[in-house]
């Protein structure tokens, strides 16, 4: 079999292109821009931090006075309450669906939140399934609601999509628009968003030149310790401009035709972004294989499950279809004879 990627050296960080990156905006007004909710249907979004809740009596988005959306929890179907007047009209039936939900803010306005639901085990779940999408200076921005409270405003909690990509970075207190950094705020229910050039010293991040591997990056997000500042670097490849900080890996996605697999940070190191500098990231193989093993008696031994890691120590997870395994060679220490091969049971 192929390999999505190929299979450990240290975390490499070049400094490149001085004097680039300072500051050289000046202090205007705060500019703001409408958001809008849109349903999204069929839902490819990859989300840094997934999170599904489970469902008691009711879905936790408050409404009007209520504390969310009344629900029969059945075990074979679950009824909603989708505009919170206490009356059941829609059903979820199978294993998953979708609802649509109106409800009315504090404010008495009234809102649109629209909930994926699946079945897990004895329990229902659900996650947000909309967007508050609008434009930042010509492009399209978008936020999700990625723990699910019905507050779209939350700083490294919530998720944020630039132009048409369908990977997502945190919600971050700065975004890069078409190279130009903007200070960037969202109101918490999410229809507006305020923006304004940003004041502070940046260089340049790049995840993606020096990523090593027969896949594509189809999401890298980067996040700083402060957890502030997130971007999703996977479309630069020459690099992006982002705030001078500490960064490291949240999540990212390689893929190569219907492979892919997910990647966490594992011993990834931090990378220190400077004033005018391009740090660039060299990680993605070739993989290191780490596993346990025991003997169970004179002539068997266990082997567990196994750990794979790149070549910054970040570690690859969820290979899709279920990783066939390398082969494994079992030497004769003394006389270096092969005693056995075999591999991996496949996932």
């Amino acid at each position: 079999m192929n390999y999505l990627l190929s299979t450990c050296l240290p975390l490499a960080l070049v400094a490149l292109l001085p004097s680039q990156g300072m500051a050289t905006a000046q202090a205007q007004e705060p500019e703001t821009t409408n958001l809008h909710f849109k349903q999204v249907k069929k839902w490819d979004i990859q989300l840094p931090s997934e999170s599904w809740k489970t469902i008691g009596s009711e879905l936790q988005i408050p409404t009007g006075e209520a504390s969310g959306f009344l629900v029969d929890n059945g075990p074979f179907k679950l009824q909603i309450d989708t505009d919170g007047n206490g009356r059941l009209d829609d059903v979820i039936k199978g294993i998953a669906g979708v609802a649509l939900l109106t409800g009315q803010h504090s404010d008495g306005s009234k809102f649109q939140y629209a909930v994926r639901v699946r079945k897990d085990q004895d329990n229902w779940q659900y996650a947000c399934g909309g967007i508050m999408s609008g434009k930042v200076n010509g492009v399209d921005v978008s936020i999700i609601d990625q723990n699910n409270n019905g507050i779209w405003n939350e700083v490294g909690t919530d998720a944020f999509i630039m132009g048409k990509s369908s990977a997502a970075s945190f919600l971050s207190k700065v975004i890069n628009v078409k190279g130009q950094l903007l200070e960037f705020s969202v109101n918490e229910t999410g229809t507006l968003a305020t923006f304004s050039p940003y004041q502070g010293e940046s260089g340049t991040l790049n995840a993606v030149a020096k990523y090593n591997s027969k896949g594509k990056l189809t999401s890298a997000v980067f996040t700083s310790v402060d957890g502030e500042m997130s971007f999703d670097l996977s479309e630069a490849s020459s690099g992006l401009l982002v705030p001078i900080n500490e960064y490291q890996l949240s999540s990212a996605t390689a893929a190569k035709s219907v492979e892919h697999v997910a990647i966490r940070r594992g011993g990834m190191r931090g990378v220190t972004v400077k004033t005018g500098d391009e740090m660039l990231v060299e990680w993605g193989g070739p993989l290191r294989i780490e596993f346990t093993n025991y003997r169970s008696d004179e002539e068997n031994i266990t082997v567990n499950l196994p750990s794979f890691f790149g070549n910054a120590e970040e570690e690859y997870y969820d290979f899709f279809p279920g990783g066939k395994s390398p082969s494994i060679l079992v030497t004769d220490k003394a006389t270096g004879k092969e005693v056995w091969s075999g591999k991996f049971c496949e996932s």
